[in-house]
């Protein structure tokens, strides 16, 4: 649904993008979520001098959670989740400190940031819910700098390993109402505050096979998350119509985090999406049988190189099914979009995401059934 959810909860599937949606799971249930997620990403620009290698794609594990409801009004979820991803090469110039020497550059940096979580929800009433997600937060990253043999009989390779990890938590809320027989209406909020995360570099330098410097321990520093601010409204008309509104902001600027042509500033997001559920209901009790849902986003990212603001537009496009009986949920979504522009000779990328989701939900507890003699 372009990202939406905020406001969004359910009794079948699992919503993460606010803590406090977990308590709209029914009781006496445990569930369990499996996702991944396939990317091909075209670029365009100047700087690409070879089609041939215009073209990246990659496979990556998007989320294994699950979550159980221990008290009519208490749930618990656990999971892990990717958090950032770092895939980069370039080829540039180095200046020579001290001379008027300029060498060939290349860079090239992998790695990622991961979460491992644990989130409690509670209903306040029928209406109200607030959640509170506590996640560690680890990772590596690896930053390769390699210098042509200009300046010696060998190339010259520096590797810096960084080791991130630190707690990250954030809060949220929603509000659930019924306006009439026909309409429902839903709020929802979440808060993330300045989190810094420790790093801890290791330091290789390599003059062909010679080895000038190996520090395992180099230094240790901090890169800082910014405070998160998110907001979402969504209406149900007649149970089957969802339509629904997140807006998404960042304060980046704060950081103060600066480069030459590069600078962080604030990042917000809007994302607007529908769904549509068809619905069966058996001797008083719905169940969903299948859903369709689209939806758009346009994001001003926290990235603004050569005075220009980096984008990030595109759609989504998505169905699941349950398969009767057996407990088990099948998702499948489809985004595409592009990021960037050619302007100032950057570079665009023009992207296409497929997701595929694994549910099931079965009794972990059995219901406890009146007796009579």
């Amino acid at each position: 649904m372009g990202h939406a959810g905020i406001a969004l909860s359910s009794n079948r599937f699992l919503y993460q993008a606010n803590p406090a949606s977990y308590a709209s799971i029914d009781e006496h249930f445990f569930y369990f979520e499996l996702s991944t997620r396939y990317k091909s990403v075209g670029y365009s620009g100047t700087p690409i001098s070879d089609p041939t290698q215009s073209q990246s794609s990659d496979v990556q594990f998007k989320k294994i959670a699950l979550a159980i409801k221990p008290k009519r009004k208490w749930a618990v979820s656990i999971g892990l989740l990717p958090f950032s991803t770092v895939n980069y090469s370039f080829n540039g110039k180095k200046d020579v400190l001290g001379t008027p020497i300029t060498t060939d550059a290349y860079y090239e940096g992998s790695g990622s940031t991961n979460q491992v979580y644990i989130a409690n929800s509670y209903s306040i009433n029928k209406n109200l819910s607030i959640g509170l997600q506590a996640s560690y937060l680890f990772g590596q990253i690896q930053e390769t700098e390699t210098l042509s043999e200009t300046l010696t009989d060998s190339s010259l390779v520096t590797n810096r390993n960084i080791f991130l990890g630190n707690l990250y938590f954030k809060a949220g809320f929603q509000y659930k109402a019924k306006l009439n027989n026909k309409w429902g209406i839903a709020i929802g909020g979440t808060a993330s505050n300045k989190t810094r995360l420790r790093a801890d570099y290791a330091l290789l330098v390599k003059d062909g096979n010679t080895t000038i410097i190996n520090n395992e321990f180099y230094k240790s520093n901090y890169f800082t998350l910014p405070v998160t601010y998110t907001g979402g409204i969504a209406a149900q008309y007649k149970g089957a119509y969802t339509f629904a509104v997140d807006y998404n902001y960042q304060g980046w600027s704060d950081l103060n985090y600066k480069g030459i042509n590069y600078s962080l500033v604030n990042s917000t997001r809007l994302s607007v999406g529908a769904e549509y559920s068809n619905k069966l209901t058996y001797l008083n009790q719905t169940y969903e049988k299948y859903f369709l849902q689209t939806g758009f986003f346009y994001n001003n990212s926290y990235l603004r190189i050569a005075g220009q603001q980096l984008t990030d537009v595109g759609a989504t496009f998505g169905a699941g099914v349950l398969l009767n009986r057996s407990g088990l949920g099948l998702q499948g979504d489809l985004e595409v979009g592009q990021r960037g522009t050619t302007v100032n000779g950057l570079i665009k990328e023009k992207y296409t995401q497929f997701n595929v989701t694994i549910s099931y939900r079965d009794f972990w507890v059995s219901r406890k059934l009146k007796k009579y003699d």
